[in-house]
């Protein structure tokens, strides 16, 4: 098992999960062979794949009550909140 990083945001939603909201994610596989078995994870978990990022993670929209199964894979090496990465926050055009 890899050591997995979990942002400070994301351990808060792994302990005390918000009902009925939606969080917005980054989570690193292992490797690219770990990505699609990561992404059918979402999926039954409730959530989308919403962007492939260039660097080899996805970012995912989940319920907050499914991040600690999420969490619990052996298959991930960073779970982050978007805005964490600063890749949620809306700009106007």
């Amino acid at each position: 098992m890899t050591d997995l990083y979990l942002s400070h945001p994301v351990r808060r939603l792994r302990r005390d999960p918000p009902a009925d909201e939606r969080v917005d994610l980054v989570v690193e596989p292992t490797d690219g062979d770990a990505a699609d078995a990561v992404a059918a994870a979402v999926d039954d978990l409730d959530g989308d794949v919403t962007a492939w990022l260039p660097s080899g993670s996805l970012r995912v929209d989940l319920p907050s009550t499914a991040v600690d199964a999420l969490c619990d894979r052996d298959d991930l090496r960073r779970v982050e909140t978007a805005n964490t990465l600063g890749l949620g926050l809306d700009v106007d055009e």
